[in-house]
């Protein structure tokens, strides 16, 4: 691929850049399928991709706890992205989990974007800013996959040790 690149006249990343690039693609597709498989033999498939498309989101915007290792990261997020578009909630509980990730976001995020992307800190108040509407969104659309999607990032926001293996 980097011998392509250079070919084409296009300035190309390291092979371990590359590398990295394709192990983080790998990670994802990896936990998109596996939850994915498990939520459409168990009848939860909606709900597992709706959970799954607003958790990436809510995670892309405010950044969070990274597990030391890839493998760790694909066993740890399909265990969750699997077992929890099965729980259900109240709207009482829907609008608590959302009012604490609310709180949390307000408070930690962006977490660790210091350490995993390359993006100035003068954009991390419009990260924050972006992260709070759209979970307070939730106090208007009421959803208990939303809700638990920005409750479980909250909790990984106050983390800051993590990281991959070399």
């Amino acid at each position: 691929m980097r011998d392509r690149m250079i070919a084409n006249g296009v300035m190309a990343p390291s092979v371990e850049i590359i590398l990295y690039a394709l192990n983080i693609v790998g990670n994802t597709v990896s936990i998109f399928s596996i939850s994915a498989l498990v939520g459409l033999i168990t009848g939860e498939l909606v709900r597992t991709l709706l959970l799954m498309m607003v958790f990436a989101l809510i995670r892309i915007l405010s950044g969070g706890y990274h597990l030391k290792s890839g493998m760790w990261c694909i066993v740890v997020s399909s265990a969750l992205m699997s077992v929890l578009p099965h729980l259900r909630l109240t709207n009482t509980w829907t609008y608590v989990f959302t009012g604490i990730a609310l709180l949390a976001i307000l408070i930690f995020a962006p977490a660790n974007y210091d350490k995993y992307a390359r993006l100035s800190e003068r954009y991390y108040p419009f990260l924050k800013l972006i992260s709070a509407a759209i979970v307070a969104a939730n106090l208007f659309i009421v959803s208990d996959v939303a809700a638990i999607a920005f409750i479980t990032q909250a909790l990984l926001l106050p983390f800051k040790e993590g990281g991959e293996e070399e």
